[in-house]
């Protein structure tokens, strides 16, 4: 039991990181405001959905070994975070006429989420 501890405390303490790292990314680049909003947001998604994910991404990958474990892992979080970002334009009207006419709005989402899940992945398995 000690060991399941140990890999969720890890996860919470890789998913804290990760808010930080993509906080950081986005006031490097000049958006301070906009990154301490990201980090609000970005936070409860990882804690409540990255963290599950990962946890998900283990157990399916835990008699893999080597790059092939990477891998699926990392197939896994990416295909993840797409899926946060999709099912909720699917089910809504607005949204998806979004999606046919703000290809630019839906890129950022898109890049937000597998950046983050990209840094969750890389902290875990790094």
């Amino acid at each position: 039991m000690i060991g399941v501890s140990h890999m969720i405390i890890r996860k919470f303490v890789s998913a804290i990181m990760v808010c930080i790292l993509v906080m950081l990314s986005s006031s490097l680049a000049g958006e301070t405001a906009f990154a301490f909003f990201l980090g609000m947001y970005l936070m409860p998604i990882l804690l409540f959905y990255g963290v599950p994910s990962s946890i998900l991404s283990d157990f399916v990958t835990k008699k893999l070994n080597g790059f092939f474990r990477a891998s699926i892992a990392l197939f896994i979080h990416l295909f993840l975070a797409t899926f946060f970002v999709l099912i909720p334009i699917l089910f809504s009207e607005r949204d998806r006429n979004l999606l046919l006419t703000d290809i630019g709005s839906l890129f950022d989402n898109f890049f937000f989420h597998h950046l983050s899940s990209f840094f969750f992945f890389v902290l875990l398995f790094g």
